[in-house]
């Protein structure tokens, strides 16, 4: 049996490429979006943060010229060098994104510039801001534009640097009834394999796939929203919030607040397609839109989101019984939304809240019922998508093992194989699942000691704790309840925090295969 460590280390062509270039055109990108939000004050009157902005325009510039100049010959014969970037990124990228932040009213320190930026770059949605009222526009403005921008980066890191070294999701689709020892990229692309392209040439061959879709879902999002009332400006925010499942929210009272049906629903038409991976929507370009049907993944969403909503809906049925209520119709059917929206919105790891959840659970009578919630965040959406947690195809291939394994203790000498997608599971699949999900509960254990160990309360280190590896960060509130949210948090409980989130994004195998010494050594 081929173990996760000898997966998780084979092949990389990455060798003898230069990832400097990136570095350089990643900065400049930062320098020309701190450039727009700059104009932004100009235009709104904000010379507090215009002159920020202008600051943090120049560093970046100086710092793409430095890079520029340093890198030169640094990366050379150097493997691995694709998921060194992407944690270069996702470590350093927040501090540079924080400049234009400090010194303003609303940012008290570089802790908490730093915690809002990786929450933003991370696709988290976490944040130390309790009242966006006193938060000047062009901080919520420049924080959506990095949700955005670090929801494009996850789809090209993806096909670009997991899919080569069949981690993030591809090493269980690998190994799926293919005896291949890593990604086939002719389902990826049909007319050249990209496994063989350097690292450059993969960033754009992906970045030209993914560019145009994301955008144009985006430009669409921030047109229907606005065209239902929203204005300009929260339209957009609320766009880059979608796309990218981050759950930023440009106002204080969140999607909630608006307690419009229409609102909520353009959402839904965005973080869903969002939550699915890039894989999929390829697979259905290629072979029309009846692939959708056929695809695992959303086979087990759909299950997962139907099933939590006949569960949370029968149980707010029955409580609308046990009050007597005088209006159980209208109540049901507000339920019956309120579940199917946050259901979607978590499973999806974005984290919107809707208005009628509230009057829900109300209803409902039940004490906890974010705990339902919290599986789904954890389940996430599908692999190579801008959506956390462990992902469907993972979930739902260990639920299958369990309840094969439980079958075998009452028939021993059975061999029933376990099918996805119509596809026979490999037991080196089964095994692969298996490490993953044990090194995310360990992630997740290790981060929630961290947090109690600075101070928190074991339940809202735990929240806390899944939030943020989960990349969910709108869970911590709806389980721990309001008061207790990220601004609460010390400075050590934030840095874990971040480290949290960056794990969780890159996900616990690639962590190990960056930090192999043997797969470095290859």
């Amino acid at each position: 049996m081929r173990s996760g460590a000898a997966l998780i280390s084979g092949n990389d062509n990455s060798a003898g490429e230069q990832p400097g270039r990136v570095i350089v055109f990643t900065l400049l990108i930062l320098a020309l979006g701190m450039t727009l939000v700059w104009i932004f004050t100009i235009v709104t009157g904000d010379h507090e943060s215009g002159s920020g902005f202008a600051f943090g325009t120049i560093s970046c510039i100086f710092f793409a010229a430095a890079a520029e100049v340093l890198s030169k010959g640094r990366f050379n014969r150097v493997k691995r060098s694709g998921l060194a970037l992407v944690l270069t990124f996702y470590v350093i990228g927040p501090a540079i994104a924080a400049i234009p932040l400090l010194g303003l009213r609303s940012v008290a320190d570089f802790d908490s510039a730093y915690f809002e930026m990786a929450s933003a770059l991370t696709t988290t949605g976490a944040t130390i801001f309790w009242n966006l009222e006193d938060v000047q526009q062009a901080v919520i403005l420049w924080r959506a534009m990095l949700s955005g921008f670090g929801g494009f980066v996850c789809l090209v890191s993806a096909l670009a640097i997991l899919a080569p070294l069949s981690i993030g999701g591809f090493e269980v689709d690998h190994m799926i009834d293919r005896r291949a020892t890593t990604i086939n990229y002719a389902f990826l692309c049909a007319s050249e394999g990209a496994r063989s392209r350097g690292l450059e040439a993969r960033i754009i061959w992906a970045s030209r796939i993914v560019l145009i879709p994301y955008l144009g879902m985006m430009a669409l999002c921030t047109f229907f929203l606005a065209a239902s009332g929203l204005n300009p400006f929260e339209a957009f925010c609320f766009a880059l919030a979608s796309v990218s499942t981050t759950g930023f929210a440009p106002t204080a009272s969140g999607v909630a607040g608006y307690n419009a049906f229409m609102t909520e629903f353009i959402l839904l038409l965005v973080i869903i397609p969002a939550a699915i991976g890039i894989t999929a929507h390829m697979a259905a370009r290629r072979s029309g839109i009846g692939s959708y049907l056929r695809n695992p993944e959303l086979h087990y969403m759909a299950i997962a989101v139907f099933a939590v909503v006949a569960i949370l809906f029968l149980r707010n049925w029955f409580g609308a019984l046990e009050t007597r209520s005088t209006d159980e119709i209208k109540q049901a059917f507000t339920a019956l939304w309120g579940a199917f929206f946050m259901s979607v919105s978590f499973i999806t790891t974005t984290g919107f809240e809707s208005a009628a959840w509230e009057g829900a659970t109300t209803w409902s009578g039940l004490e906890t019922p974010g705990i339902v919630l919290l599986g789904l965040a954890i389940t996430g959406g599908g692999a190579a998508s801008t959506a956390g947690g462990i992902k469907l195809l993972r979930a739902a291939l260990l639920a299958k093992h369990s309840m094969a394994e439980l079958r075998r203790l009452a028939r021993p000498a059975s061999m029933q194989p376990i099918f996805s997608g119509g596809r026979v599971v490999t037991f080196d699949a089964l095994s692969i699942v298996w490490i993953f999900v044990m090194l995310y509960l360990i992630t997740v254990a290790v981060c929630a000691l961290g947090l109690a160990a600075s101070g928190l309360r074991f339940v809202d280190a735990f929240a806390a704790s899944v939030a943020a590896i989960s990349n969910t960060g709108p869970l911590l509130e709806i389980i721990a309840g309001e008061g207790r949210g990220y601004a609460t948090h010390g400075t050590v409980a934030r840095y874990i925090l971040c480290a949290a989130m960056i794990v969780g994004r890159m996900e616990t195998l690639a962590v190990i295969a960056l930090c192999s010494v043997s797969a470095w050594r290859r």
